[in-house]
């Protein structure tokens, strides 16, 4: 963050600020913000200063509000996918982003691009996937080991401490693996 710019603005007391904000993003004309940061806080800015200003207040919204928009089509997609992890989702979701872009990139810009840059990112990304899936692959393994060697000590037990509860479970557990 070394490199932000601090205005005069940012020094204002925070009432103020988040007036002069809103009216920025609002229909006021710089000259009007200049007056009431003028009036109200006894300061004299430029209409250049808040031009400035407007356009890194301007850049965060839009962050913002695609930050937001991504967060929505995220949440979207992980209802229609309850089985997807946020992980996943989020790979989907660049992936998808990645491809809409270079779907619209003109032949100038392409011409332009930098292949071993684009070919990098692209294997970063699918390496991030399948370093994703093979972690989930690792862990399911694991729960299975885990599952059957807790399955053996408890079955054993049930089968000589309570063997009708034993019979029960043993078929309770196959009739929800034959629907799984």
């Amino acid at each position: 963050m070394g490199n932000r710019k601090h205005s005069k603005i940012d020094a204002l007391p925070s009432d103020i600020k988040e007036a002069v904000e809103q009216m920025i993003l609002g229909n006021y004309t710089y000259r009007e913000v200049c007056d009431f940061i003028r009036d109200t806080a006894n300061v004299t800015l430029s209409q250049t200063a808040v031009c400035n200003y407007a356009k890194g207040l301007n850049a965060t919204v839009q962050d913002l509000r695609l930050a937001s928009e991504n967060m929505r089509t995220l949440t979207e997609e992980m209802a229609k996918y309850p089985q997807l992890d946020t992980t996943e989702g989020i790979a989907r979701l660049i992936s998808h982003k990645v491809l809409q872009a270079v779907r619209e990139l003109n032949d100038e810009a392409l011409k332009e691009a930098d292949p071993l840059k684009l070919i990098d990112r692209c294997t970063a990304l699918i390496r991030a996937i399948a370093y994703k899936q093979e972690n989930d692959t690792k862990v399911k393994n694991l729960k299975n080991v885990a599952f059957e060697s807790f399955k053996e000590e408890i079955f054993d037990a049930m089968a000589k401490e309570a063997p009708e509860l034993y019979h029960q479970l043993v078929k309770f557990i196959s009739e929800r693996t034959e629907d799984g």
